[in-house]
């Protein structure tokens, strides 16, 4: 089940006609860019077209983000069917994303060992850890290693092959939920294909190809640094707080501590949607897309004060530096070890 906070009544006011004329549009340039970049003649538009439906899927698994939380329109239906649409592109099943996201993520935030979202290791952790486990950690904690985490460590083992794990604990809904990510995968991949076959020479396979990389691949992968970068943002910093499992939901003081509101040039705060005005979002999922940049000035002012944090490379830079591992005994963030096993301390977290 979700958190509490979830399913209350908000107050908030969700529409039908303009999440629906917003889901369209960003379906429409996605696709429109899919197909560009796969008939496209000149190598710089191919790539740049496939960036830009890249840039679409992200635009859209923000609005599959708020159809699960059934937040995105009134209808419990129309929720439904949208998020499993706009989840496609980036190959997400609507119930494992619902499980990971909603019934995990919202519920745990910033637990240790629980929390998926990017989650730190503890030094105890760290010291425990094989000699691969902590060079897989360092890497994906690194500025080259994190654009790969979120494919990794969530959307592989979680959403795209989450039988291999877990055989067993997938419900008859996540199967089908599967089967239609795995059947948009070829059908998508193959009527692209079809598209550019008399472009390719009359050769199929020159054809999937194109469409695979083109179409496919390189617009996945532009997903991916995206989801990848906002998650880490969301709730990592230097005065973000991680706390020990409690068996129980985080508290509203747990979640304030764990969640950071990142300012972030006001255009791309706008076309991703709010996605940064992130802090409401852990007091109250069920606030719509539409509605969280009224609703999160009306938090900023409260108490107790939420983390607000200025993005840019520097900040970037200086928060992969000292945020590699999470004391918290001591409430505060450390670097890794140096050649004698020392840790070097990182940017204290507010007690």
């Amino acid at each position: 089940m979700e958190s509490k906070t979830a399913t209350e009544g908000s107050g908030v006011q969700r529409g039908v006609v303009l999440p629906g004329a917003i889901f369209a549009l960003s379906f429409a340039i996605y696709a429109g860019s899919a197909v560009g970049a796969v008939l496209a003649g000149n190598m710089g538009w191919k790539i740049g077209l496939a960036v830009l439906s890249g840039t679409f899927i992200a635009n859209l698994a923000i609005i599959g983000h708020d159809a699960v939380h059934r937040s995105f329109t009134r209808l419990r239906w129309l929720n439904r069917l949208i998020g499993t649409w706009a989840f496609l592109p980036a190959l997400h099943p609507y119930g494992r994303w619902e499980h990971h996201h909603n019934r995990v993520h919202h519920c745990y935030t910033a637990q240790l060992g629980v929390d998926n979202a990017y989650p730190p290791m503890t030094p105890d952790a760290y010291r425990a850890a094989s000699p691969a486990r902590r060079l897989c950690y360092r890497f994906t904690r690194s500025l080259i290693g994190q654009p790969f985490f979120y494919m990794v460590d969530i959307w592989a083992i979680d959403m795209f092959l989450p039988f291999v794990r877990r055989p067993h604990g997938l419900r008859t809904s996540d199967w089908r939920d599967i089967a239609i990510v795995y059947s948009w995968l070829v059908l998508s991949t193959f009527g692209l294909a079809v598209l550019s076959w008399d472009l390719d020479g009359g050769s199929f396979r020159a054809a999937l190809w194109n469409g695979g990389i083109y179409g496919v691949l390189i617009p996945f992968l532009v997903w991916n640094v995206f989801i990848s970068f906002v998650t880490i943002v969301q709730h990592t910093g230097p005065r973000v707080r991680w706390v020990v499992p409690t068996g129980r939901f985080s508290t509203h003081e747990e979640r304030l501590g764990g969640t950071v509101h990142v300012v972030f040039p006001e255009a791309l705060d706008w076309f991703f949607h709010r996605v940064m005005q992130h802090v409401v979002h852990h007091v109250n999922p069920i606030i719509p897309l539409y509605r969280l940049k009224h609703e999160e000035k009306k938090l900023l002012g409260g108490e107790p004060a939420p983390i607000v944090e200025t993005w840019t490379p520097l900040y970037h830079w200086r928060m992969t530096r000292d945020c590699k591992l999470y004391d918290p005994a001591t409430k505060s963030w450390r670097r890794f070890p140096a050649a004698r096993g020392r840790f070097k301390d990182g940017a204290a977290a507010p007690a």
